[in-house]
């Protein structure tokens, strides 16, 4: 009976441990983005049945600003290597200037092309040497998209054809700042784009964003030195 009771008491210890060291930090952050949309038809240039312009010609939009905010968990045992799952709410799209007029160059007033995602992002974070002011770190990964709201002003044959789920890479890089206490502050840089085209009446079409993430992470405390409150050594004089 005792050998029962102490085993299970080393189990449970064990699972303790295990999830410890497996559970690294939870956070959040906000974040400035900057996307884009392209689009390039393939049909050849054709005056008469404008096919090359119709229903959306070879051009890029202009960037459309927005916003970002999510939540992060940071898990895995390892120093070196981290996994990073999210939940984020975050908006895509551009600013289009459609012809007025096919063939005359006239082009109307700016207008939005605008979708708003709720995303999954899985990364895996491998970290660098650390220094006095912290530690740089490599993010590579992807991101599920959920697209619950759109508003399509201009080529909507091809912008609208967008599938409400998609699945985007993701590479970037951050730094994490040194601190004494269980939060840390980081900011990060993602460069997101389309890993898949999608075509549309012989138009291909595709998104890039660009993110730029300010947040902080909170990091359970492993010994008293990491604790704000820990006392510090001033000198001799004290």
């Amino acid at each position: 009976m005792i050998r029962k009771i102490v085993l299970c008491i080393t189990v449970i210890h064990f699972a303790f441990q295990m999830n410890a060291q497996f559970f690294r930090g939870v956070g959040a952050f906000i974040g400035a983005t900057s996307s884009s949309l392209r689009y390039k038809n393939l049909n050849p240039v054709d005056n008469s049945t404008f096919a090359h312009a119709i229903p959306a010609s070879s051009h890029r939009s202009a960037e459309y600003p927005f916003f970002s905010v999510g939540i992060l968990g940071e898990f895995l045992k390892y120093d070196h290597v981290r996994w990073q799952t999210e939940f984020e709410y975050a908006t895509k799209g551009g600013i289009e200037r459609p012809s007025i007029i096919l063939g005359s160059g006239q082009r109307s007033g700016p207008t939005p092309n605008i979708y708003q995602n709720i995303q999954w992002n899985n990364f895996l974070k491998f970290f660098g040497n650390e220094g006095y002011r912290g530690i740089p770190y490599l993010m590579l990964g992807a991101r599920i998209e959920y697209n619950f709201s759109r508003a399509i002003t201009a080529y909507g044959a091809v912008a609208g054809a967008v599938p409400p789920l998609n699945v985007t890479p993701d590479a970037g890089i951050g730094y994490e700042f040194y601190s004494r206490c269980k939060w840390h502050l980081f900011t990060e840089f993602h460069y997101n784009p389309d890993a898949l085209k999608m075509v549309v009446s012989n138009v291909v079409f595709w998104q890039r964003m660009f993110e730029l993430r300010l947040g902080v992470i909170y990091r359970p405390k492993r010994k008293a030195i990491d604790d704000c409150n820990a006392p510090r050594y001033r000198g001799s004089n004290y």
